[in-house]
């Protein structure tokens, strides 16, 4: 019997990439870029008809270099960024640009909802605290900054749950999906009719939670014209792109971790139970597998600094990065950096500070340093965060000694080197890393379509290419980086929190 034929979709904040998997094999795989808009005031928007028109043409192309009929398909599976706010008309259509996850233009609801509910209050009703970052301020500020468009709206969605929309015409949200608008009910796992009566979001905007590895809908006419498909096409409700980069790391066992280097970087814990923060700051996610959650702690600009500095230094525009001339580089600049510290903290920064007012910020610089020691000094800044965000992790009793790393950063050897000096712990760089999502979420629609009992065939079927053991004779030099890291936020926090009040007190009132 020949093995499902799945297209998987991993829609990220720079591209999108289409894959085709016979069974448990990805056999082809095509990505088209698309940018962000960004503006004053922390406005990051994306075109979300443009990012389906590059998923159209992904599509296309990888059904032709992998040579499947338009009836060739058994599933379609989409995972993507998450945290972001697609509000959307009873078409389906959005009533404006998708705000992205990087967007922080509703800093002054995140702010007054911390007024109004002290940390302890807000911890306990929303199960975590949220910044400008999450979705639900984002959905305070549509309401109350642009009540035109809000009255417009019939659906809130994130980015796939919005794309899985128009390709369907159904508004579904899988349970990870729906978690991250802190706005369920952790014994059912469905909207909390109290949570939303407190914020004053009508749970009828919100869409119907479904398993990760069921059927949305079929693929609507439209969508199947666009991409070259047969109409009714079954799609899958699918994962957001932190649940289905842990799948795809073969990170599934409880205790199980991996890192996400990607525009965000991200480290995944799978655990057994919803885990409360002994901190009452950080709620768990949700996950793709029954029964399972994620720790999850982020670094909200990760890869996404190291992506500015490059565009910054050369002028370079989204496409292929030259891991190879990177790590020449950065290599050979070691121990030249002079106490050269990097704050990566570019839109604010999420675990464990919880904080959208800190800025990025190069601190020692001097007339030595070139452009091979701005970006080892970013590497080796954003390890520091990865760091402080892994020892918050240890704070629940998870002690964390190996890591499988994907995603884009994970291709070159000397920032993972960089990670596990500072870290301490072994680093597994996975095979193919950049396919994390799509092998993740394909096993989804896997499992939807019948084609496997479940996705627990990924621990065992992930390859690891290369192992990064810490080096005994760096660890000294690592603390101390380390430390003065942390003092480097210590000393600079107070500074932008500051500003950014002086900043808020002269806005113009909307």
């Amino acid at each position: 019997m020949p093995a499902a034929r799945i297209l998987a979709f991993d829609v990220g904040t720079s591209g999108v990439k289409a894959a085709v998997l016979e069974g448990r094999n990805l056999v082809g795989s095509v990505v088209r870029a698309y940018g962000l808009r960004t503006g004053n005031d922390g406005w990051v928007e994306q075109d979300l008809g443009e990012i389906r028109r590059a998923m159209a043409r992904a599509a296309r192309a990888v059904l032709r270099q992998c040579g499947v009929e338009r009836d060739g398909i058994a599933a379609i599976a989409v995972t993507a960024q998450m945290f972001n706010l697609v509000a959307v008309d009873g078409a389906g259509e959005p009533v404006l640009p998708m705000l992205s996850w990087l967007d922080t233009r509703s800093s002054s609801r995140a702010a007054a909802l911390a007024d109004e509910f002290p940390p302890a209050e807000q911890f306990r009703l929303l199960g975590s605290i949220v910044t400008a970052k999450d979705v639900l301020p984002k959905i305070l500020w549509l309401r109350d900054d642009r009540p035109d468009l809000y009255s417009r709206t019939r659906w809130l969605l994130d980015c796939k749950e919005a794309l899985v929309l128009q390709l369907t015409g159904r508004a579904v949200v899988d349970p990870a999906g729906a978690s991250a608008f802190r706005l369920v009910d952790p014994a059912t796992g469905e909207w909390s009719s109290a949570a939303c009566a407190r914020l004053g979001v009508d749970p009828a905007l919100l869409p119907e939670v479904r398993p990760a590895a069921s059927v949305a809908g079929g693929l609507t006419g439209r969508a199947a014209r666009e991409m070259g498909l047969a109409a009714g096409t079954p799609v899958i409700v699918g994962a957001g792109d932190v649940p289905a980069s842990q799948l795809g790391a073969g990170a599934i066992a409880p205790g199980d971790a991996h890192l996400s280097l990607g525009t965000a970087v991200y480290l995944g814990i799978s655990v057994d139970a919803p885990l409360s923060d002994p901190g009452r700051q950080l709620g768990v996610l949700g996950h793709a597998v029954p029964d399972l959650w994620i720790l999850w702690l982020e670094i909200a600009t990760g890869g996404g600094a190291l992506a500015w500095l490059l565009r910054a230094t050369e002028g370079r525009q989204a496409g292929p990065v030259d891991y190879a001339e990177i790590d020449r580089m950065v290599e050979a600049c070691s121990s030249e950096l002079d106490g050269l510290l990097f704050a990566p903290w570019l839109s604010g920064e999420r675990v464990p500070v919880f904080d959208d007012r800190l800025r990025g910020a190069f601190v020692g610089l001097a007339l030595n340093h070139g452009r091979p020691h701005l970006l080892r000094a970013v590497m080796e800044g954003v390890a520091c965060q990865i760091r402080w965000a892994r020892d918050y992790a240890e704070a629940y009793g998870r002690q964390v000694d190996q890591i499988r790393a994907v995603g884009g950063g994970a291709i070159g050897a000397v920032w993972l080197q960089i990670i596990a000096d500072t870290l301490g712990a072994d680093l597994l760089a996975v095979s193919e890393p950049q396919d994390a999502g799509a092998r993740g979420v394909g096993a989804l629609a896997l499992v939807a379509a019948g084609a496997e009992p479940n996705v627990g065939f990924l621990r065992d079927e992930v390859g690891i290419d290369r192992t990064f053991h810490p080096v005994p004779a760096r660890r000294a030099a690592a603390d101390e980086t380390y430390a003065r890291y942390r003092a480097v936020h210590e000393a600079l926090s107070p500074l932008f929190h500051a500003y950014a009040t002086a900043q808020r007190a002269t806005a113009p009132v909307p």
